[in-house]
């Protein structure tokens, strides 16, 4: 179970890598040779994650959109102006990636889904450190999800990203956003719920 937890953790890692860095432009540095904008047309970004909602607003969206899993069996709200994505596994894979964004902003999340029968649902840093050593947890926070569940969140720091992990009815939840989104997912897990 431990070689399985592994490989699903160093999935979701690459694929919130190869996401973020795809959003911020990295992969289309040759874009103005080809009739597009050039790189000196873009507006300024940081090494990883581009420019994004301001704090303040994000505390202030309304959230008046609701996605459901119906098969997974839960909902969130999220803002107006967002779209969902969803991508399934590779072949022969069980999991699922929900892309939340709003392009035109540049701001968003992502939440992996992965099947997970271990009986030990508790995450904690502990575990994470002795499971996956190479995993960099940074300020790590139990938080609750929705009515029912727990999980926990905590700073990728060799990532620079958000990452709030659970497990609930044989899922692993795996949501994953730049920190300068981590207003919007908290307010989105709030809004959370198991159906």
């Amino acid at each position: 179970m431990l070689s399985t937890l592994l490989l699903v953790v160093i999935f979701a890692a690459l694929l919130s890598l190869g996401f973020w860095l795809w959003r911020a432009g990295y992969f289309n540095k040759g874009e103005g040779e080809k009739g597009g904008a050039s790189a000196a047309d873009a507006p300024p970004k940081t090494a990883f994650y581009p420019d994004t909602i301001p704090e303040p607003e994000q505390k202030k969206m309304d959230l008046p959109k609701t996605f459901r899993h119906e098969s997974a069996g839960f909902s969130f709200s999220y803002p107006e102006g967002f779209t969902v994505s969803r991508l399934p596994s590779a072949e022969g894979g069980g999991g699922e990636t929900i892309v939340v964004q709003d392009s035109k902003r540049q701001a968003g999340f992502q939440i992996h889904l992965e099947p997970y029968d271990d009986p030990d649902t508790n995450i904690t840093a502990e575990r994470l450190e002795r499971d996956i050593s190479e995993m960099k947890v940074k300020d790590p926070q139990e938080v609750l999800i929705g009515s029912v569940g727990k999980g926990l969140a905590w700073v990728a720091s060799d990532t620079g990203t958000r990452e709030v992990w659970f497990i609930f009815g044989g899922t692993l939840y795996q949501l994953t956003a730049p920190l300068s989104n981590d207003t919007l997912l908290q307010r989105v897990l709030t809004t959370w719920r198991f159906e």
